[in-house]
């Protein structure tokens, strides 16, 4: 139900059996040339200088004001061309991996043109990135003259050992690693002395 009491007919929407929420794109909104307003407890969606619909806050989302019984007024308008719909449906799978899959299964009916057309999905997916400049992130040019080391803890459950915590120490030229269970902090100089002796 719109503010003014009429009802509002949504169109190209999608139905998911077994949702127990209707969820309502803003993207999809700002597409069809309307606006929505975000208040503190309420939001109201506008077209053009008209408001149409509104919704109260409830807890981290907002709820529109719609009458159950009007959930069955839905029109299914499918799509213009099954090929692009078990496109999608498959992965994204090209045109003759789809030949190739309708011909070896029963019941995926693919009426309409053959061609596929752009897919938004594959064309993101196709996109590069300029590669980084690479450097060494080796700082050292030795074995042990730099270590990296970490305590972790203390964990909430002991181990069979009694140990609370984990230390680890990672040479930066080899990139070696070396973990030790340990039962307090004070442990750690004699575990750097071990792994120094490694």
């Amino acid at each position: 139900m719109g503010i003014d009491g009429k009802r509002i007919k949504m169109v190209e929407v999608l139905h998911i059996p077994g949702l127990d929420r209707r969820l309502l794109s803003v993207g999809k909104l700002a597409e069809c040339g309307m606006s929505v307003e975000l208040q503190q407890n309420s939001c109201v969606i506008w077209n053009k200088s008209k408001a149409i619909a509104s919704a109260k806050k409830v807890g981290k989302a907002y709820m529109l004001d719609c009458q159950k019984d009007m959930a069955h007024y839905v029109e299914y308008g499918g799509m213009d061309n099954q090929w692009e719909l078990w496109h999608a449906r498959m992965g994204h799978l090209n045109k003759d991996a789809l030949v190739k899959t309708q011909r070896a299964t029963t019941g995926m009916s693919m009426a309409g043109k053959k061609a596929l057309a752009l897919c938004g999905g594959c064309m993101k997916g196709k996109q590069s990135v300029a590669h980084f400049t690479s450097r060494s992130m080796t700082k050292s040019t030795k074995l042990l003259q730099l270590v990296h080391t970490d305590v972790m803890g203390p964990m909430k459950t002991k181990s069979k050992g009694g140990a609370r915590y984990v230390l680890t120490f990672v040479d930066d030229y080899s990139k070696y690693v070396v973990a030790y269970f340990i039962s307090k902090k004070s442990e750690v100089p004699n575990k750097f002395k071990m792994f120094m002796k490694l």
